[in-house]
């Protein structure tokens, strides 16, 4: 008995120790006998915030270029979303996205895109109230503390232990598990809330937040979606043997199960070697998109290592198929997204964006706080 109170007092020490960690800030994160910054740091840092260990050469011709193309685009940008409602279900919409939205005013577009305004006029005190009960009462603050801790720590907003942007982060993780405890927490949230705080204030990114796991059409956490997954499990079995039947039928006779590779791919994908630019471009085209564009992702991964993964044996196959996913996207960033256009096109016109009724296989997903979002192939139960 006495044990598991001195646990429990163990417990809620922790707790309190974390929660004045953050309310103290960054300064809590820091030595003692800490200097200064160290001077010229900032030629560091490139245009997506990123902290690199040299100093950055000059900018090439193809991102001033970029720039400028940017600022041009900003115009037509502002009067589109002055226009919102003549344009929110255009093909002008889609067509800039998939061009880019510019940097400065990325969270205008993601906050009409999630229509953040309207629900958090809604709940005027939702996202205080949470906050508050999170840091009584979460299950889940060890977990998301040690998660915040490792989100990101190479961008300059979130580089400071306790740091401004950190706190955020923290609070808007402790306030979700209290506002949807049946999600609760899974790890993978973290990187998607950093994403949202680099461009939306801390409330708003809750709520985009809560508006991405909502909605029907982004179906983000398989465990919470089953039937939609189950149906998007499916498609990729129906179509991605249509676009690569070598390749499919490679993995086939390796007794592997090709659909698992897009169910944990959007947020393995902001864990891994790629741009920031690249994943913003991608992340823009999916809160535009929805989960339709998972399989034309997919599909264009499997075509660039197709050659390379059947040369591979079943011994590392899959992981050799992982490791590899992400040189897809080696080319320049507006080729990749030109691509994801044309693939998405063509699935569109097979009617390749609608599921099949659920046949053959189904695939059992784990829950995305596993380290391994794969899940595993299995024959369905049979039903009396």
């Amino acid at each position: 008995m006495e044990i598991a109170e001195d646990a429990d007092s163990l417990r809620a020490q922790e707790r309190e120790n974390i929660i004045m960690n953050y309310e103290k800030g960054y300064r809590a994160g820091l030595p003692e006998d800490m200097g200064p910054e160290p001077v010229g740091i900032y030629n560091n840092i490139d245009r997506f915030g990123i902290l690199h260990e040299t100093e950055l050469p000059p900018a090439t011709a193809r991102e001033v270029k970029q720039m400028r193309r940017e600022i041009t685009r900003k115009s037509k940008w502002m009067e589109m979303l002055r226009q919102w409602e003549t344009y929110k279900n255009s093909k002008k919409l889609i067509d800039r996205v998939y061009k880019g939205i510019p940097m400065n005013i990325r969270g205008q577009v993601w906050s009409v895109l999630l229509n953040i305004q309207e629900v958090k006029s809604k709940n005027p005190r939702t996202y205080k109230v949470m906050k508050e009960k999170g840091k009584r009462s979460s299950e889940h603050i060890h977990q998301i503390d040690l998660d915040v801790r490792g989100t990101l720590r190479t961008h300059i907003f979130l580089r400071d232990r306790y740091g401004a942007k950190q706190r955020e982060l923290f609070h808007i993780l402790l306030a979700y598990s209290e506002y949807n405890p049946e999600v609760g927490y899974c790890r993978d949230l973290s990187h998607i809330a950093a994403l949202f705080l680099l461009y939306l204030p801390e409330e708003d990114a809750f709520w985009a937040l809560v508006q991405l796991l909502a909605r029907e059409r982004h179906s983000l956490i398989p465990q919470f979606k089953w039937r939609t997954v189950q149906g998007l499990q499916d498609h990729q079995e129906h179509v991605v043997p249509t676009s690569q039947p070598k390749t499919m039928w490679h993995l086939d006779k390796e007794g592997l199960c090709a659909q698992d590779s897009s169910l944990g791919w959007l947020l393995q994908i902001l864990n891994d070697g790629i741009s920031l630019g690249l994943i913003l471009r991608l992340w823009d085209v999916y809160l535009l998109e929805g989960e339709q564009v998972l399989m034309p992702m997919t599909s264009i991964a499997f075509k660039v290592q197709r050659k390379r993964l059947m040369k591979t044996s079943r011994s590392g196959l899959w992981a050799r198929f992982r490791n590899l996913f992400f040189h897809t996207w080696e080319l320049d960033d507006d080729s990749v997204l030109k691509h994801l256009r044309a693939s998405t096109k063509k699935l569109t016109r097979k009617q390749g964006d609608l599921p099949p009724p659920a046949l053959g296989r189904a695939c059992v997903v784990g829950s995305p706080s596993q380290s391994e979002p794969w899940g595993q192939c299995q024959e369905p139960p049979v039903l009396p």
